[in-house]
């Protein structure tokens, strides 16, 4: 029988993140350290954030030799 194959990344958090949904039992006292001190990551900003469309069109006016 072969092994299993190692975890990425993306399998550790998808892993993390259902064990942190998995409806814990409030009364427990693990449970709510692990609450305290272990909270969610906060959401990833969007690269359309950072980047405007003046940005790109200078861009694209700087490669067309535009100026």
């Amino acid at each position: 029988m072969g092994r299993k194959p190692s975890l990425t990344t993306r399998g550790v958090q998808k892993l993390s993140e259902r064990e942190r949904t998995t409806g814990l039992d409030p009364a427990d006292e693990a449970a709510r350290w692990l609450q305290e001190h272990d909270p969610a990551p906060a959401p990833p900003t969007p690269k359309a954030a950072a980047k405007s469309k003046e940005l790109h069109r200078w861009r694209q006016r700087q490669q067309h030799g535009e100026r």
